[in-house]
């Protein structure tokens, strides 16, 4: 397989090698076409590279190609993941060889600054298996390729390799890696000569780091047998720092199968040797390290290979008599003894056993002793562990001195644990003990923090780690805390997620250590702001109470309320607080994820807000309000926001999205140059005696832009309708209408209406004219430099109005006035009369009603009865006719009165 992978990038070049001989520079766009495409067509990823050249005299008879920038993008579930960036690739051709004999003789292969990404993913696919398969055919036996392709040598300089198994939880890095070999491939059987170093080598497995950015160095002859794919390395030594471990490997590929059998020990080296591994000891003045003791290791990788198995695995590492110290240092570690075993017999990761057996040792006059028993780490862990000693932090800053550091204080711990962690989500098998922290001191001079624990007590039982009291200081940060965590077993052995309530007060909580500043001794740490996220194995609700926040130059109060860290987002529940004189209630989120910029969406309440307060704190106001800077006041503000941040967790204005309402509750622009410059346009003195009453306003802020839904605001004076936007390029656009009284104008308009009104109405004068004007304010132009337009316009809305016609509309406008008056008045005494007409008829029927009854009551015999019957009837219909007579003349007179108003 590792022939055919050569033979297949090989093949990706050949095109352009043949195609540079036949055919002119002048087709070089072409070639590098043909070449992208035909390699694209055999690959399952995306090839691309920016430039090829050719040179037969700078390594003459050869030819020598060099490409530039060349690239492996992966497709489908590695879409986002490049398999390897090469900023220069050069190969050296004999050209004769192929001419004469039909060889690709590559004399040489120089790859520089490379970058290699392997993965493999939980379901077992690798990103480097990106070559298409080829029509199906019968099964039959591979056979030689028809042309020969003999390589001589190849180096790789200055690269780099990452490789991650998610499948095995696996993982390594080499850094600055050069490696080169010699033999020649050709040959079915050959010796191939290789040198290898590696500035940084990293291992983890399961989240344990085993090696952390040490020295490599190996100088291997291997012997390569491409007739069974074979591959063998005898009598190597490999370099770790200054650890050799001498190793034999075997290495079979006879299919998509790696088999391999290695086997690697040191045994009885001095235990200096090992403690290079440990980087605080190797980074700081190991020379003048000394130690004495013995160090055996032991180990093996035996078994297959593929996208669903690894090999089996195993080390045995022991210490015994172990002592170190630094020359001229007092104190030291002593009486080290450690016996540690590693096994997975078969590759399956759940089978997989960690046995320290035992770990002992005494710093300076303190013994710490812990054994571990690990088993089944997937499925469901098994634990049996302890740990118990005293560990004083003054006297490890004197046995393992680092620099720019300093530290002081104890911890006391007493731990037991035995059992499954299933078992412990259940409140069951063993677990008890306590940690203990007093007086712990801790300063790093480079980046200026410090911490300090005053005093920290936690527990543990099967299910919690129960923290009773923590006091300390960060910074400037005091805190006090307690609380619970759940699944802490989980967490320290496999990273899993860790959950708890803490309840958490501070009376000082001051962010701005934590934020980069702009100057360049803190660039380093503005680029590490990008980089920080949120933990992702976090689930931690808080209950908190903080009595002063700083940041920046916000200085924030009385804040309280709950609080909860997950899936790498801070949720804010009901929180209160004061800021800026004004109290504020808020529910949201800040988000900060891996390669993502922070982001915050909440919802805020404010009340009493005052106005230049605002100006003065919150950016927002200042690109989007800058009025506010000049006015006087209080707002209350009820919005949702949301937006990006940037690296200094400041607002990124352009992603801003805002909407809410405000409630102007005592607010005056009179300070402003702006409102001043109105005044004078308009020369409407009275604006300068303006009261604004409350007022309720709609805004949004999208793209960019400030926009108020139409509003209106009362005063004094008149009323006020409002419409338009501001932006973030300073540009404005407003409208403003008005009400504004005619007899108040003091500019030449007036004067101008008054001839107008007196050629029409000599009886008309601004001054009897109550009817007000309509004026229409126009601000466009910038913040800086505002422009204003302003039309008094007539009732009609029409803007283009001469004087003439303003004059014109005054008078129909007065004249209707008249009228109407006329008309009313008209109406009242039509009423009037209609009401005395309505009286008097009344007393005309009562009248006659009266005499009538009164003459039947006096009748005394029949006669005299039949008589005063047909009498008194008679009087009561004269009596009604007399009174509809009257109720008839009123109405006509009320009726003529009215239409002679009309007509006047």
């Amino acid at each position: 397989m590792l022939k055919k992978i050569l033979y297949s990038f090989l093949g990706i070049f050949l095109f352009f090698v043949l195609a540079a001989i036949g055919i002119s520079r002048l087709y070089k766009n072409d070639i590098k076409e043909l070449i992208t495409r035909t390699a694209n067509e055999k690959l399952k990823a995306n090839f691309q590279f920016q430039d090829a050249s050719i040179s037969i005299l700078s390594h003459f008879p050869s030819l020598s190609i060099e490409v530039e920038n060349s690239s492996i993008i992966g497709k489908d579930e590695f879409k986002n993941d490049t398999l390897s960036q090469i900023p220069k690739l050069s190969i050296q051709i004999a050209p004769l060889a192929y001419i004469l004999n039909k060889k690709i003789d590559i004399q040489d292969i120089i790859i520089e600054q490379a970058q290699f990404n392997l993965i493999i993913l939980p379901n077992g696919q690798m990103n480097w298996d990106i070559f298409q398969a080829g029509p199906q055919e019968a099964p039959k036996k591979e056979s030689e390729p028809s042309m020969s392709i003999s390589l001589n040598h190849y180096q790789l300089i200055d690269s780099k390799i990452l490789y991650k198994d998610e499948m095995r939880g696996f993982s390594s890095q080499l850094i600055q890696l050069n490696h080169e070999g010699s033999g020649d491939f050709s040959e079915e059987i050959f010796t191939l000569t290789t040198s290898t170093q590696v500035e940084k080598l990293s291992v983890e497995f399961l989240g344990k780091t085993y090696l952390s950015e040490v020295q490599a160095k190996l100088e291997a002859p291997i012997e390569m047998n491409f007739a069974n794919m074979e591959f063998a390395f005898k009598n190597n030594d490999l370099y770790l720092n200054e650890l050799p471990i001498h190793f034999d490997a075997r290495v079979a590929m006879p299919d998509t199968t790696i088999d391999m059998d290695i086997k690697f020990h040191a045994l009885k080296s001095p235990l200096k040797d090992f403690l290079s591994l440990v980087p605080v000891l190797y980074q700081n003045s190991f020379k003048n390290l000394q130690a004495s003791g013995d160090f055996a290791l032991s180990g093996y990788v035996k078994g297959k290979m593929n996208g669903s198995s690894m090999p089996g695995f195993g080390m045995d590492l022991r210490i015994s008599k172990g002592a170190f110290s630094y020359a001229n240092v007092p104190v030291g570690v002593k009486k080290m003894e450690m016996d540690l075993q590693v096994d997975n017999p078969d590759g399956i990761p759940d089978h997989t056993v960690i046995d320290l057996k035992n770990f002992h040792v005494w710093l300076n006059n303190q013994p710490i002793q812990a054994h571990l028993l690990l088993k089944t780490p997937i499925s469901n862990p098994y634990l049996k562990a302890g740990l118990t000693g005293v560990l004083n932090l003054g006297e490890i800053a004197k046995i393992i001195p680092q620099k720019n550091t300093q530290m002081s204080g104890s911890i006391q711990s007493d731990i037991q644990l035995d059992g499954y962690v299933q078992a412990f989500k259940q409140a069951k098998g063993k677990a008890n003990g306590y940690f203990k922290a007093n007086q712990i001191q801790y300063s790093q001079s480079e980046t200026q923090q410090h911490i300090s624990i005053k005093t920290a007590s936690a527990s543990i039982n099967p299910k919690a780690l129960i923290i009773s009291s923590l006091e300390g200081k960060v910074a400037n940060t005091e805190f006090s805390a307690s609380g619970s965590l759940q699944n802490y077993v989980m967490y320290f052995l496999k990273n899993d997620l860790i959950t708890g309530n803490l309840t958490i007060n501070s009376p000082l909580l001051d962010l701005n250590p934590w934020i980069p500043k702009g100057n360049s001794t803190q660039a380093k740490s503005a680029k590490a702001s990008n980089t920080f996220e949120i933990p992702k194995n976090i689930d931690f609700t808080l209950q908190s109470s903080i009595d002063r926040l700083l940041f920046k130059d916000l200085q924030i109060t009385e804040a309280q309320g709950k609080i909860r860290v997950a899936d790498q987002v801070i949720s804010m529940d009901g929180i209160s607080f004061r800021l800026a004189k004004a109290y504020w209630k808020s529910t949201g989120t800040f988000s900060k994820k891996e390669n993502q910029n922070p982001s915050l969406k909440f919802a805020f309440n404010i009340h009493d807000l005052n106005i230049q307060e605002a100006h003065k704190y919150f950016s927002l106001v200042q690109k989007f309000a800058p009025i506010a800077g000049a006015a006087q006041g209080k707002v209350n503000v009820d919005f949702s926001y949301s937006g990006d941040l940037t690296s200094d967790l400041s607002p990124n204005l352009m992603s801003t999205n805002a909407e809410g309402n405000m409630d102007l509750i005592d607010f005056n622009v009179k300070n402003s140059n702006s409102f001043n410059q109105l005044v004078s346009l308009t020369q409407w003195n009275q604006l300068k005696n303006l009261e604004l009453k409350p007022s309720h306003v709609n805004f949004k802020i999208s793209q960019g832009r400030l926009q108020f839904k139409p509003f209106e605001i009362n005063s004094n004076l008149t009323k006020f309708q409002v419409t338009g936007s501001n932006g973030l390029d300073q540009s404005l656009e407003y409208n403003i209408l008005t009400d504004i009284p005619a007899k108040t104008l003091q500019s030449g308009l007036a004067v101008s209406l008054n001839q107008q009104l007196a050629k029409l109405n000599p009886n008309l004068n601004l001054e009897n004219i109550q009817q007000a004007l309509k004026m229409q304010i126009t601000v466009r132009g910038s913040i800086l430099n505002p422009q204003f337009k302003v039309n008094v316009i007539n009732t009609q809305g029409n803007p283009t109005s001469t004087v003439s016609t303003q004059a014109k509309e005054l008078v129909k406008q007065e004249a209707k006035q008249q009228i109407n008056k006329q008309l009313d008045e008209a109406k009242s005494k039509a009423e009037t009369i209609k009401q005395e007409a309505a009286a008097l008829s009344q007393k005309v029927r009562q009248e006659a009603y009266a005499n009538a009854d009164r003459m039947l009551e006096e009748a005394k015999n029949p006669l005299m009865k039949i008589a005063a019957q047909k009498i008194a009837e008679k009087l009561k219909k004269e009596a009604d006719r007399k009174a509809d007579a009257l109720l008839e003349e009123a109405d006509k007179k009320a009726q003529e009165l009215i239409e002679k108003a009309r007509k006047n």
